[in-house]
């Protein structure tokens, strides 16, 4: 399943990446990220709140379910957000202090 996330979610940026601009392209990219996340936090809240039993019952099923999907989904995203800001993370981690124009 997670194959089929990855490849979809690829051929969908390729697309919106031929489609929109640059900066409605890294907005679309990291809100999905943001949605994720917090789906995949909400879900493992409610499986926490609901208590641990040592079977898993059926109401819990759905949560398990959406943390994986969400999860997997959550680090398809992180990826190609990655792609997305390689520069400005390049030079967070590799660019001098001089670099900084702005001092």
């Amino acid at each position: 399943m997670e194959l089929y996330l990855f490849f979809g979610l690829i051929l969908l940026y390729l697309i919106t990446s031929f489609v929109l601009p640059q900066h409605h392209l890294q907005k679309v990219w990291t809100l999905a990220f943001f949605v994720c996340f917090i789906v995949t936090a909400v879900a493992i809240g409610l499986i926490k709140v609901s208590g641990q039993d040592v079977m898993m019952s059926a109401s819990e099923l759905n949560w398990y379910y959406l943390l994986y999907l969400f999860g997997s989904l959550s680090v398809v995203l992180g990826f190609i957000n990655l792609w997305l800001y390689r520069h400005g993370i390049w030079n967070i981690f590799f660019g001098s202090f001089r670099d900084n124009k702005d001092n």
